[in-house]
């Protein structure tokens, strides 16, 4: 499933005053607050010791700005997203089912932290589910660890 199907499936309905409405965007502060979830999510990566070596060597600023980009189209606002898909994106990276679910768990946290709704939370953990198998590559020593 494509990031733009994961978002339209688990998307809640525009209120009925607002046709279109992206609801969850507008719901959580819009732009301003799109970045401080990145800017949080990535504080909390980066300390954490079996997640910060997948960015080693990364350009944080520009990673930043397409993880904006990213999240503010899975929350319903503007898509202004023209990087690539999540699969080529983290070809190479060998993210383990593992650590998918600990980046997943720090940023369902760090948007807890920033106050947002339940509805928004369900819809983000949806997404990410839905989008997991782009990103994680196991390979038979972390399945064989897994049985």
């Amino acid at each position: 499933m494509t990031l733009d199907e994961a978002a339209a499936t688990h998307a809640k309905e525009p209120a009925a005053d607002q046709p279109g409405s992206p609801v969850y965007y507008q719901q959580i502060g819009g732009a301003q607050a799109v970045r401080k979830v990145v800017d949080d999510l990535y504080l909390h990566a980066l300390k954490d010791e079996q997640l910060s070596p997948y960015f080693d060597g990364v350009d944080l600023p520009t990673l930043k700005r397409h993880m904006v980009l990213m999240l503010t189209k899975v929350l319903g606002g503007p898509d202004n997203y023209a990087g690539r898909g999540l699969a080529e994106a983290h070809q190479g990276l060998d993210i383990t089912g593992e650590h998918y679910e600990r980046v997943s768990h720090v940023l369902l946290g760090v948007l807890w932290e920033n106050r947002v709704g339940v509805d928004v939370l369900m819809h983000v953990s949806g997404v990410l589910t839905a989008v997991k198998e782009q990103i994680v590559r196991e390979t038979g020593d972390e399945l064989v660890r897994r049985a």
